[in-house]
């Protein structure tokens, strides 16, 4: 009896610690959030495969921090339901601590209700408008708080060029696996937004990518196998030449195609 009650209450205290249980690890995925585009996406580490994408609304006047984190570890109150914020007298739903006072959380309300969300904040998503966190849907923000624990990488960067196209079709609904529809789907002519291949990268692929530059005359460092800036310039010339936008990322679409150039 003994023994059983041990483990009920071990069963009870694992069900109670957050809401949703947080059967995945920390190095499970990993979080980027776009500032230039603010949009937010998360992907799966072992395949690179977006799992959620998502409009979002980082700081005013460069408030959030650029850099990578690890998300940190819970104070009283994140990740649950409702969360008050004192100093601006307003309440937030589902924070997840990135780091010190910077969280994901959902837009701002005015009180602990359902349909009190800021009106002014909620057409804002999409801009900056916090005061430094990250500001998504409700949704949005309960699947972080949920499915992201301790530890999550988390890459907060500012973008190279603004996709008008992907962003239209998050600001219109998130993108979720889930949903059984493929992120290539969904993105549709916004595809070429979403970069294959991005500053930070690097190995045998990246390799071969600045060797065809090479080839086709964008690039004339040395192959290095890092995706650095000047890898970015040759792939921007490159867009440029080919009368795509210069956003500098190496698409799949964009892989593709100097594949075939002579």
């Amino acid at each position: 009896m003994f023994r059983r009650g041990l483990l009920a209450m071990a069963v009870c205290a694992a069900l109670c610690a957050t809401p949703g249980a947080l059967a995945v690890g920390a190095d499970d995925y990993r979080i980027e959030v776009d500032v230039t585009n603010q949009i937010t996406t998360v992907y799966r580490t072992e395949d690179d495969a977006v799992v959620r994408q998502m409009i979002c609304s980082t700081g005013l006047n460069d408030a959030t921090p650029r850099g990578c984190f690890r998300l940190e570890a819970n104070r009283p109150r994140d990740r649950r339901e409702w969360y008050y914020i004192s100093f601006y007298k307003c309440y937030v739903r589902y924070p997840t601590r990135i780091q010190d006072s910077i969280l994901f959380h959902s837009l701002p309300y005015t009180q602990a209700d359902d349909g009190a969300v800021d009106d002014q904040a909620e057409a804002m998503l999409g801009e900056k408008a916090s005061h430094g966190c990250i500001r998504l849907r409700c949704e949005d923000a309960r699947w972080i708080a949920e499915n992201c624990p301790e530890g999550t990488e988390t890459r907060i960067f500012t973008g190279t060029a603004r996709s008008d196209a992907l962003r239209k079709k998050l600001l219109e609904g998130s993108y979720s696996a889930e949903s059984g529809m493929s992120y290539e789907a969904f993105a549709g002519d916004a595809s070429d937004a979403t970069a294959a291949l991005r500053l930070g990268d690097s190995g045998a692929v990246v390799a071969a990518l600045q060797r065809r530059l090479r080839a086709l005359g964008w690039y004339a460092c040395e192959v290095t196998g890092e995706y650095d800036d000047n890898t970015l310039i040759a792939v921007a010339r490159c867009q440029r030449a080919l009368g795509l936008s210069p956003t500098g990322f190496a698409t799949e679409a964009l892989l593709r195609r100097i594949a075939s150039e002579h």
